[in-house]
């Protein structure tokens, strides 16, 4: 059991686990935004009119900070440990932004399609019927979770180590740097004393 424990521990915290969850709440969080979030229903001088309000015009900050932390999923995947501290941060960030920016649009919704509304009647400050679609509560989910991801990344990013592989360690530049040296010295004594330093 202690070792089941241990390699499902593991599993939560390996980098791609992590990207991977970071990156679907992002772009869950980006999809919500498209959705409609507001039915507006205004009474005109003609007729009532019904006018949807898509996420992304109730609250164009989720959209922008959705793509952020999508932005900032696929940045850890390849960064070091400073930057992807930095990263992570702002994942976290853009989460938090992102649900509050919900939450805003949940508590007056009448105020967040204000202006789609007067463009879509000529009416300024309307009044009417503003219904609110799940949509602005699954984005406000999809937020918190994006939250969650950049704290996760800060506490698993730990443990991760940046790739070296193709990497030459500073002594094995200083003996080829000291060794390229050593080879056009002697290369130039050949030529000096007439020999061929290809030969």
């Amino acid at each position: 059991m202690p070792e089941a424990r241990r390699s499902r521990r593991g599993l939560l915290s390996r980098r791609p686990t992590v990207v991977l969850g970071t990156l679907v709440a992002a772009l869950a969080v980006f999809a919500c935004s498209a959705a409609t979030w507001i039915s507006a229903t205004v009474q005109t001088t003609l007729q009532p009119v019904t006018v949807d309000v898509a996420g992304s015009d109730a609250a164009p900050a989720v959209t922008a900070l959705g793509l952020v932390a999508a932005a900032g999923a696929l940045t850890t995947a390849i960064s070091g440990r400073v930057l992807r501290t930095v990263v992570a941060v702002v994942v976290l960030l853009a989460g938090a932004g992102a649900l509050a920016a919900s939450v805003a649009v949940l508590a007056d919704p009448a105020g967040a399609a204000r202006t789609v509304v007067g463009e879509a009647t000529g009416m300024i400050n309307a009044g009417g019927d503003f219904a609110v679609t799940v949509w602005p509560w699954l984005a406000a989910a999809a937020a918190a979770l994006v939250a969650l991801c950049g704290a996760w990344t800060l506490v698993a990013g730990r443990s991760w180590t940046t790739g070296r592989r193709y990497e030459r360690s500073g002594a094995e530049e200083s003996a080829g740097a000291a060794g390229g040296r050593g080879g056009e010295i002697d290369s130039w004594d050949a030529l000096t004393e007439g020999r061929d330093p290809t030969a």
